[in-house]
C-alpha cells in the first residue's frame, strides 16, 4: 500500500543545497577561480 505522506523532508532539501553548492565552490577553486564577483585568479592558459 502506498504511502499518504510522500513529501521528500526539509532537511534532505537543506543537505542536498548544501552539498551541491559546497561541490561547485570546490570545483571553482579547483580549476583556480573565485567565488568573488568581478575577480579573476591566476589561469594558466597554454596557447596564448
Amino acid at each position: 500500500m502506498a504511502e499518504k505522506d510522500s513529501r521528500v523532508p526539509f532537511w534532505w532539501l537543506v543537505l542536498f543545497l548544501l552539498l551541491a553548492l559546497g561541490a561547485g565552490a570546490a570545483a571553482v577553486f579547483v580549476v583556480g577561480g573565485s567565488l568573488v564577483a568581478g575577480t579573476v585568479g591566476p589561469i594558466a592558459l597554454p596557447f596564448l
